[in-house]
């Protein structure tokens, strides 16, 4: 039986709440052990990679350890996309190679001028270009993933995306959306029922002579009693990072307004017990699927969620897949 083919994407970033947590621990050693397991089993990823903290530590010590290893993940085979936070410019820091934000307001890049959307992506894309082109001078950066999954709307970001030659986008979250404004905000509930499909203006219109190509990240349907369970069983694993994310805490009140007999989940070795991984892993449908995750959110068990994935799925890179 052929196995179900998968991408595998990581969004290379720090937290973004109060505390990024350390740079070592949070960033660079587990996403070495991610490259090692990859590599382990002939693997390749997707590295979207937060070009607007590459931009804030330009002249700190830390910058060249990060660099070092995103060019390792070229030299390895492993591709890289443009991931943006744009309230990295309000980070201040707290310590070597750890910072604080205080300040959401420019969380999502869309509180920005066009003038400045502009500016803030071009640059942060020549940056990481340069930085890749160090080691393959042919490469072309042309995929894109929104902080915060918040993409919409989207012809504010059309004319940039063209101009540096973005083709590729993998922010929509079927069927979710989430109002938290500053930070997020994203409406994905009547994206097309598909995984991949052509667009335009528009992430959420379809149009088959549409100039980009959106690549949606697989989520699946969990029952409240195995998300209960899960909840429960990876409160004792320890993951490597020690920051904090920038979520804002929910009352009981609004947990309950969402709770649901199913609960959409991203596919994911995130915060997932590897045996309820297993049991709903049948369940991924609407090939390719994609696959979401975070280096500073991986666990031991995480690192047995992604060996369990590198042995019954086949890992592809994005632009074998063919739009219908």
């Amino acid at each position: 039986m052929d196995r179900k083919k998968i991408i595998l994407t990581y969004d290379y970033e720090l937290f973004l709440g109060n505390d990024s947590g350390d740079l070592y621990n949070s960033l660079l050693e587990p996403t070495e052990k991610i490259l090692n397991l990859l590599k382990q089993h002939s693997s390749k990823a997707l590295f979207f990679i937060d070009t607007t903290f590459l931009m804030k530590i330009r002249a700190n010590d830390c910058f060249s350890v990060v660099k070092k290893q995103i060019q390792q993940m070229v030299e390895e085979g492993h591709d890289i996309g443009l991931h943006l936070h744009p309230h990295w410019k309000d980070a201040i820091v707290i310590d070597n190679c750890r910072w604080q934000f205080n300040d959401f307001k420019h969380f999502r890049l869309h509180s920005f001028s066009d003038e400045e959307i502009i500016k803030t992506v071009e640059e942060n894309y020549q940056l990481l270009l340069s930085i890749v082109h160090e080691v393959d001078s042919n490469y072309h950066i042309d995929t894109f993933r929104a902080g915060g999954w918040s993409l919409q709307p989207f012809n504010r970001l059309k004319e940039v995306f063209l101009k540096i030659g973005i083709k590729y986008d993998f922010s929509v979250l079927p069927e979710i959306t989430d109002d938290d404004r500053p930070r997020h905000y994203y409406d994905y509930k009547n994206s097309p029922n598909k995984s991949v499909w052509k667009f335009g203006d528009d992430v959420l219109v379809e149009d088959k002579s549409g100039e980009f190509i959106e690549i949606s990240n697989s989520v699946y349907d969990m029952n409240i009693i195995d998300l209960m369970k899960n909840r429960k069983l990876i409160k004792s694993y320890k993951i490597a990072g020690d920051g904090r994310g920038a979520g804002k805490q929910k009352s009981f009140f609004e947990q309950l307004k969402r709770v649901r007999w199913s609960v959409k989940q991203i596919v994911s070795s995130d915060a997932i017990d590897i045996e309820i991984f297993k049991k709903y892993s049948s369940k991924f449908k609407n090939e390719p699927i994609v696959y979401v995750a975070h280096p500073k959110l991986f666990s031991d068990n995480s690192f047995m969620v992604l060996k369990y994935i590198c042995q019954h799925f086949k890992s592809i890179n994005y632009k074998e897949i063919k739009v219908k």
